[in-house]
């Protein structure tokens, strides 16, 4: 083996400590949460397809708290005392208990005509917070919207904290390439939950509806970030979280 085979692991681990757990950054493309299957979820009912003990398992009590009260390898956390791991814990509670996510549509629609959703929302300790889409409130299984008909007809409008405008992101996207994508990272965005201060995103998207007429779903998601980017090093940390809206029901006419 050369010595650019055995530096190569090491070479990349930046990257993927940097991706994980604020935000995707390399994902510019259309995608669904299953991109984030080391976060957390916050409710089982997001995997139905798995046995109950396997979707509690993918719960922050298991998958996370359990990682970090762990007193032995792999965790990542062993070298921490004890009052350092219940505070993670706490403050990663704090959050959760703060971080929510509303997807705003209409509920009818002409086939082939369009209409704007927007998705609202807040929490998460940034300094990015990722939303997403998609047909169905499903961990392993939704698909971007575009899978079921509809068609996202030009760049999401995107919005941070401060109510302005962000498109540092989406312009990331190689040049000619289209930007109407169902994912976005909302950037640069301030947490102090002492002072009930969380990141927060308002994303509007432009739907052309589907040609054939019938009842469709919508849902958003949303993932987001619990521990500081000096903790939460390795993406084996399941210190992120995936969060869904309530599903909407959309009747194309």
């Amino acid at each position: 083996m050369n010595r650019l085979a055995l530096l190569l692991p090491l070479l990349l681990l930046p990257t993927a400590a940097f991706g994980y757990p604020n935000g995707p950054t390399h994902y510019l493309t259309d995608t669904g949460p299953f991109c984030a299957s080391c976060h957390s979820a916050v409710k089982a009912e997001y995997a139905p397809e798995f046995p109950p003990e396997a979707a509690k398992q993918e719960l922050p009590e298991n998958k996370h708290y359990g990682l970090v009260r762990m007193n032995a390898q792999p965790s990542p956390y062993v070298e921490l005392t004890n009052e350092q791991k219940e505070k993670i814990i706490n403050d990663a509670k704090l959050i959760d208990s703060k971080s929510s996510i509303s997807l705003f549509a209409p509920r009818r629609v002409k086939a082939g005509k369009e209409m704007t959703v927007t998705i609202k929302a807040r929490g998460g300790n940034g300094p990015s917070i990722g939303v997403m889409l998609v047909d169905r409130a499903l961990r392993y299984q939704s698909r971007p919207v575009s899978a079921d008909g509809w068609m996202i007809t030009g760049e999401p409008e995107v919005k941070g904290q401060d109510g302005k405008a962000q498109r540092t992101w989406l312009e990331r996207r190689i040049k000619g390439l289209p930007r109407n994508l169902n994912f976005v990272l909302v950037e640069e965005q301030r947490s102090d939950p002492g002072k009930d201060v969380f990141p927060e995103g308002v994303v509007t998207y432009t739907l052309k509806a589907p040609e054939k007429p019938g009842a469709y779903t919508l849902a958003a998601a949303f993932l987001y970030g619990t521990e500081n980017t000096d903790r939460a090093g390795f993406f084996q940390r399941p210190s992120g979280r995936i969060l869904f809206s309530e599903e909407v029901k959309v009747q194309v006419e």
